[in-house]
């Protein structure tokens, strides 16, 4: 297969750079460790494992046996026979060929590093290490356990097949990391949940690469004693299973410390009818901070989930909390004001928190937006001060340590877009954040990673950027992109020619080739969104069409021919090459959609009509084709690391796609080229507020009527209801349901935005009315909603019911509001107002409600 020139210059290009330019590029010695050691001394020998090869443990404690076996299951998992491990009590004197692993500060250790010549300042006491590789064998020393357990990661790097043995570059290392505290978030909230065993995969490779911290993120997914509808169907864990994590992680010197929301981000357990009360307002995403009931209930969840692990960290959450004072709050902050409010949940957060043993942690984005809450919290509370964007500065760190608070700076790495994570971004936002901290002598780094709006990116591909992670935490001075990429490649593949998968992941990472999932899962019969920034731009969706359609026949290519190199995670290059092909199709399904949208705006009058249709019909058959493999294959790959929950949103978002094309066809095939895409009903509001006024009015409440009649016969009755934001329902005075969920990053929670109602029970066969009581409790906004109707008769005609000016509408009702017979004469039309996202048109047939794109 050949590529255009520009496609392969475009692949060596961003090849030479290692996806980040990162300044200029400093050579470094090899071998390669990830992560760097702060002081490395090359040696040109090698020392051979042999027969007589030996570990040899001076405390043969528990733990340093635990370190004895990493380097057993290296060679295990090469092929090579284990060496015995021995205590070196039982010996007089070393074998001839050894790996010692040893306390620097006992005899033998002091002894050992006087002969090597090396040196155990104060800093590698907690976890530094000193290991050295002669011709006669290994010796790794250091004062405590995980110092230990970390130059045996070292070696583990050194150690290379050659032919049929196994051999360790010689070398003298003297390393210790720079941050405390090294580790990453990793949201289980709102997407994929891992296995165990995909849950011990992480922590492994975190201690592989030298992170101590594990920081699961919980908003509901735990399953409390007294709360089972909590995290019910969601894949929640249960305390067995954070114990067993936790055991499991302490083997590899790693510490959990969980992440609870403890006000924010709460909807979906405020989405459960029998906490609604619990929530600042219906439909909110914090819990109300002005009810003593909301204390209790925390005291009780932070209690068992502290009692499920073993490290001393637990992090309150608390981010992006902006609905508290909009509901039950509002007098309080109004009395108090904001700042004074959240500190005073803090603080008595915190109090339950230490309660339980453990160190307040919490997250800073809101502090930092209310500085004063700096001077009214507790000092112990460890402030984790996250920021996702690439900047040149950070001065945040700064400000809090200069207030007197414990720091941790956590970056990320940008998984939750689209596809394929944005490492540009990531990895500069790391190295440069990473950085700040440590020159304000923040305590550490903690790398963030999320799964918004169901995590589709799959997290089996974010090991690159926790590994530039580890790199930057351990080393934040001087970490090098070009060298670390190298090094990350050989290993993570277990192979020297890592040119092919190198090159594939700097294609797929490329800006020209990146999108949305907003994009791709778009209704294909709305016009295509360009991003944000761009809209207008078509030539920019070009390009990027383009892009993707010239590159990833490369990347495929070059991920059949890493096949044939790559020793170790071959089925990572099935990840890799499911984002090609599911790239190609987006640029596809983008086209296509184009295409049959212009051949529909003038089929009905061509004198090829038949034809015409027979081409929609292939096209978009084309398109529907093309996707089943992919959803097999993402159901597939979702299941290796995850637990089956959560992914039956996602197939959703591929059976919709389906659908979508599918009803374009059989429109076709019934002689109908064009059926408007977005939702015939209007969202409709009180009427003095008015589209373009200034300052824009506010109805935070309206009551709204319609009437109607209903013939007999009728076969279904069937109502959808979105609300803008909180929206009660009735028909005749009886409740029909009501929608009170906000938008999230849920993507759970994102599907009890829209209901779909059957009210033919309510109706009667003459006048009907339906009554609507709305609310929002948005800083700005008003309250608003949408309603789309169907009544189906025995003939086989349909009658609709649509919101739009014909309703009427109230600010303020009185008792009998509700009734038919109620007069409304003197209310007011309600008013149309534009939506800023396009809704598309529910189908009662199959079930499937409306979609609010983005």
């Amino acid at each position: 297969m050949r590529f255009p020139k520009r496609v392969l210059v475009l692949a060596l290009v961003l090849c030479s750079f290692s996806l980040v330019t990162s300044g200029q590029q400093h050579a470094m010695p090899v071998p390669r460790i990830i992560p760097t050691p702060q002081h490395f001394i090359r040696k040109n020998l090698q020392f051979a494992l042999t027969k007589g090869t030996a570990i040899v443990l001076e405390s043969n404690s528990r733990q340093d046996r635990f370190a004895a076996l990493q380097i057993n299951e290296e060679l295990a998992r090469w092929k090579s026979r284990a060496l015995p491990v021995t205590d070196a009590k039982e010996l007089r004197q070393l074998p001839a060929k050894f790996i010692f692993v040893g306390n620097a500060v006992s005899q033998t250790g002091r002894r050992l590093l006087s002969e090597r010549k090396g040196t155990l300042p104060p800093e590698m006491a907690e976890e530094g290490y000193f290991l050295d590789v002669d011709a006669k064998g290994v010796v790794i020393l250091a004062a405590s356990d995980r110092g230990r357990f970390y130059g045996v990661m070292t070696l583990l790097q050194l150690m290379r097949r050659e032919k049929n043995s196994v051999v360790i570059d010689g070398a003298t290392v003297t390393d210790f990391p720079l941050y405390k505290q090294r580790g990453i978030s990793d949201d289980i909230s709102r997407g994929q949940v891992s296995t165990l065993a995909n849950f011990k995969k992480i922590i492994r490779f975190l201690a592989r690469y030298k992170m101590n911290t594990f920081s699961p993120y919980i908003e509901d997914m735990f399953t409390f004693k007294n709360h089972p509808l909590i995290g019910r169907g969601r894949g929640a864990l249960t305390a067995a299973e954070l114990r067993e994590l936790d055991a499991y992680a302490g083997q590899y010197h790693v510490t959990t410390a969980p992440i609870f929301q403890t006000l924010g981000h709460a909807e979906n357990l405020l989405a459960i009818p029998e906490y609604l009360g619990y929530a600042e307002y219906p439909g909110g995403r914090t819990l109300n901070v002005s009810d003593e009931k909301t204390y209790t209930l925390l005291d009780e969840m932070i209690g068992e989930i502290a009692g499920s692990y073993s490290g001393p960290y637990f992090n309150m959450a608390a981010d992006e909390t902006r609905d508290v004072g909009l509901g039950a709050s509002k007098e309080r902050v109004a009395k108090l004001g904001l700042p004074k409010v959240l500190a005073d949940h803090y603080t008595r957060v915190a109090a339950i928190i230490r309660k339980y043993g453990k160190t307040p942690m919490i997250y800073g984005d809101i502090i930092l937006k209310n500085p004063e809450i700096l001077q009214m919290i507790p000092k112990d509370i460890v402030i984790v001060d996250w920021n996702y964007d690439p900047q040149y500065q950070y001065d945040t760190p700064g400000l809090l340590k200069r207030a007197g608070f414990p720091v941790v700076v956590s970056p990320a790495v940008r998984n939750y877009r689209g596809p394929f994570l944005d490492f540009l971004n990531s990895f500069e936002n790391i190295q440069r954040f990473s950085r700040a901290g440590y020159d304000e002598k923040t305590e550490g780094l903690l790398i963030s990673s999320w799964n918004d709006y169901g995590g589709e990116e799959l997290r089996e591909l974010n090991y690159y950027g926790y590994a530039w992670g580890a790199e930057c935490a351990w080393q934040p001075l001087k970490p090098d992109v070009a060298s670390f990429s190298e090094a990350f490649f050989r290993y993570f593949f277990g192979t020297h020619e890592t040119e092919s998968v190198r090159a594939a992941y700097a294609i797929l990472s490329s800006p020209s080739n990146n999108y949305t999932w907003y994009e791709l899962w778009r209704n294909p019969m709305l016009p295509f969104m360009p991003p944000a920034p761009l809209k207008g731009h078509s030539a920019v969706i070009m390009e990027r069409l383009q892009s993707i359609e010239s590159t990833m026949p490369l990347v495929i290519s070059l991920l059949k021919k890493a096949e044939t190199v790559v020793h170790d995670n071959n089925d990572h290059l099935r990840y890799l090459d499911f984002v090609a092909r599911l790239n190609l199709w987006f640029s596809k399904k983008v086209q296509v959609g184009e295409k049959v949208r212009e051949l529909s705006r003038w089929a009905s009058s061509s004198p090829r009509k038949d034809s015409v249709a027979a081409a929609i019909v292939s096209l978009c058959e084309s398109v529907i084709g093309d996707l089943k493999p992919l959803s097999l294959e993402f159901d597939r790959l979702w299941k290796i690391s995850n637990r089956p929950e959560g992914l039956e949103y996602l197939l959703m978002r591929h059976d919709r796609q389906k659908a979508f094309w599918q009803e374009k066809v059989d429109q076709v095939k019934s002689g109908v080229f064009w059926v408007e895409p977005e939702i015939e009903s209007s969202w409709i509001y009180h009427a003095d507020v008015k589209t373009g006024s200034q300052p824009p009015a506010r109805v935070q409440q309206a009551y709204f009527r319609k009437t109607f009649s209903v013939p007999k016969g009728t076969k279904s009755a069937t109502i959808q209801l979105i609300g803008d934001t909180y929206v009660k329902l009735a028909v005749n005075g009886h409740e029909a349901g009501e929608v009170y969920v906000r938008r999230s990053n849920s993507i759970s929670a994102e599907h009890q935005r829209i209901k779909i109602f059957n009210i033919l029970p309510l109706l009667t066969d003459s006048v009907n009315v339906l009554t609507a009581e709305a609310r929002d409790y948005s800083v700005a906004g008003s309250s608003g909603l949408n309603i789309y109707g169907e009544l189906r008769f025995a003939d086989g005609s349909i009658q609709k019911i649509t919101s739009d000016t014909t309703w009427k509408v109230s600010a303020s009702v009185g008792s009998q509001w509700k009734t038919v017979s109620f007069d409304d004469s003197l209310w007011p039309h309600a008013v149309v107002k534009p939506y800023p996202y396009a809704v598309d048109r529910p189908d009662f047939a199959t079930g499937r409600a409306s979609w609010i794109e983005q």
